[in-house]
């Protein structure tokens, strides 16, 4: 049996589905502070007024609490302006080769690419290798001898132990010190090519996608290059 309703006239279930529902939130604007104070005097105890003191006191929390929350959104609307602006200066980077610890260098067969790592010490020797990133396997590897501190670059010559030339595709670079019996592991920044950015909310920094399907902050990022 259909129901027969009639526009304009609210059912039981309507006033009781009204009732249920939550009362929408508002906030405490200045003219609603003015209301409830002006409520506030109306029904005060004639015999036992509230001083003047105590309602110059509460203009003076209401105006603090206004001022704060106008400053929190100021700086809200700023923080979300400098997050545009700083992707927008990110976004410059996509096409563009960076280096980058931890990053994968791709080879495209047999030709030279270069790489640098940082010393804080004097080094008896830097040990390096070259491992093949899809199968694991190192492919080639090389002493750079004693190092001073500062900035050790180095090239590989895209070949293999034989001498050949290794296949292309993407090769991580692995770093290790010696100095008398200590030895420990450095990174080492490969050059790669920006693909995208994007922003961090929980970071609050850009963040660089990078050809390996890596995504860096850009703080870790050393060094920018055509």
């Amino acid at each position: 049996m259909n129901e027969l309703t009639i526009p304009g006239i609210r059912t039981a279930a309507d006033l009781r589905a009204e009732a249920a529902a939550p009362a929408p939130e508002s906030d405490l604007d200045r003219d609603a502070f003015l209301r409830l104070f002006t409520t506030q005097l109306q029904n005060q105890n004639p015999l036992d007024p509230m001083k003047n003191e105590a309602f110059v006191a509460q203009l003076a929390q209401f105006s603090s609490l206004e001022a704060t929350t106008r400053m929190s959104d100021s700086l809200e609307q700023f923080v979300s302006a400098q997050s545009g602006e700083k992707i927008m200066r990110g976004a410059s980077l996509i096409g563009k080769h960076v280096y980058a610890a931890g990053a994968l260098a791709n080879q495209p067969g047999g030709s030279p690419v270069t790489a640098y790592l940082q010393l804080d010490d004097v080094a008896d020797n830097v040990q390096l290798k070259v491992v093949d990133a899809a199968t694991g396997q190192v492919v080639n590897a090389m002493d750079l001898g004693p190092q001073v501190p500062g900035e050790v670059g180095f090239t590989w010559n895209g070949g293999n132990f034989q001498g050949e030339a290794a296949p292309a595709g993407d090769y991580l670079f692995q770093a290790e010190v010696v100095s008398g019996d200590s030895v420990r592991s450095v990174p080492v920044m490969a050059q790669t090519r920006v693909t995208g950015v994007s922003w961090s909310d929980q970071m609050g920094q850009v963040l660089v996608e990078i050809q390996d399907g890596q995504t860096l902050a850009l703080s870790e990022v050393t060094r920018i290059s055509e």
